[in-house]
């Protein structure tokens, strides 16, 4: 088996999938489709029922092409708050902000349709401010926000 780095993760074995070759005295491994693996180790890391690592969560963020601060913006923290995860300074994940990643990367890497990400960037985007009130009317269709 190969104990496979390049993913950041210290837990990823390949039993096969890769080739040793040898270029003079030193010797080096080509791994096949390593965005195939990839989405693979994302999506164990997704559905595995125990919390994610600091590495893991790295893991899924570089995967959806996110820097600390997109990603923090997403979930309503400061980067330095994904940097302290990540390094595990910080124990652990926030359990909300745990549940959003793994939704987020759920739909972004594993190609699962749906509207969460559009959704969590939608309310990322949304400016915090205090709105006094809100108009309703009966519609054919039922109450809806009257424009």
């Amino acid at each position: 088996m190969y104990h496979y780095r390049g993913a950041g993760l210290e837990n990823v074995y390949l039993k096969n999938g890769y080739r040793e070759l040898m270029y003079g005295n030193e010797k080096a491994v080509s791994v096949e489709n390593v965005e195939g693996l990839h989405q693979a180790i994302a999506g164990v890391l997704i559905e595995k029922p125990a919390p994610l690592t600091g590495q893991e969560f790295r893991f899924l963020r570089i995967e959806m092409g996110l820097s600390q601060l997109a990603l923090g913006k997403l979930i309503r923290v400061s980067d330095q708050t994904v940097a302290a995860w990540e390094k595990e300074i910080t124990k652990k994940v926030s359990g909300s902000s745990e549940l959003l990643v793994r939704a987020f990367a759920r739909e972004r890497l594993l190609h699962q349709d749906g509207h969460i990400s559009d959704f969590i960037e939608m309310l990322a985007d949304l400016d915090r401010r205090i709105i006094k009130q809100f108009c309703f009317q009966e519609t054919s269709e039922g109450w809806k926000e009257a424009a």
